[in-house]
């Protein structure tokens, strides 16, 4: 999805197209869904932990090592495929982007002795990861309307219709947020949250959702 020379000036090169099947798995599917589960979970399967871990942090962790991956292997193919790097919008966002993803486990991990300390990280971390998909997810419609791309504008109504799905899972998670505070139950550790069955239900549903248009973004990455 990077503009800058091509092995084939009538099509995009295979490393091109990786990068953009990778960036489009990474932050519609993986990243959307390591945010939900930070957000919404962290009251949901309290009596249950993997590896030493919550459940939420688990799945977290395991939604954006993924996404760090995968934008890394993007990263690693688009500069394969220039040979260096060009200045304009979409390699600069790109760029921006790349280097708050870096960054985002080393403050997931950080766990300074004082709570002060740990919760302006905690805050930063959060604030980071919100930026870095604003910006991937700009840059992705950046990406589609490069001339070397050659991808179908058929993909801008693709790409919204994924970030309509992240937004609307955003407001049906809130919804029940505010039902929750208003039942005004107490937590019991060994039970979930009130509403937490119609949160697993939504989240299944923000899953397929996303599964779907992640699926379809990629076939047009490739399309002739």
């Amino acid at each position: 999805m990077a503009e800058g020379h091509s092995h084939d000036h009538d099509h995009p090169s295979v490393l091109k197209r990786l990068h953009g099947t990778f960036m489009v798995i990474a932050w519609v599917f993986f990243n959307s869904l390591g945010n939900t589960v930070a957000r919404y979970f962290q009251k949901t399967w309290t009596n249950r932990q993997y590896f030493g871990v919550p459940v939420w942090s688990f799945y977290h962790r395991i939604y954006m090592m993924a996404c760090w991956t995968l934008t890394c292997a993007a990263i690693i193919c688009i500069f394969i495929d220039l040979e260096g790097f060009e200045a304009h919008a979409h390699s600069i966002v790109g760029l921006a982007t790349f280097v708050l993803v870096f960054v985002q486990p080393i403050l997931g991990l950080m766990r300074p002795a004082q709570q002060q300390a740990q919760s302006a990280i905690r805050i930063l971390h959060t604030l980071l990861g919100h930026v870095a998909y604003i910006l991937a997810v700009t840059n992705m419609f950046l990406g589609v309307g490069l001339e070397s791309a050659h991808i179908s504008t058929t993909m801008y109504g693709l790409l919204g219709g994924a970030v309509g799905v992240h937004v609307l899972a955003h407001v049906a998670f809130n919804v029940l947020e505010y039902l929750t505070r208003r039942k005004g139950s107490e937590l019991d550790v060994n039970k979930d949250a009130s509403f937490s069955r119609w949160r697993k239900t939504t989240f299944m549903v923000q899953l397929i959702a996303l599964y779907a248009f992640s699926i379809v973004n990629v076939v047009y990455v490739w399309r002739e």
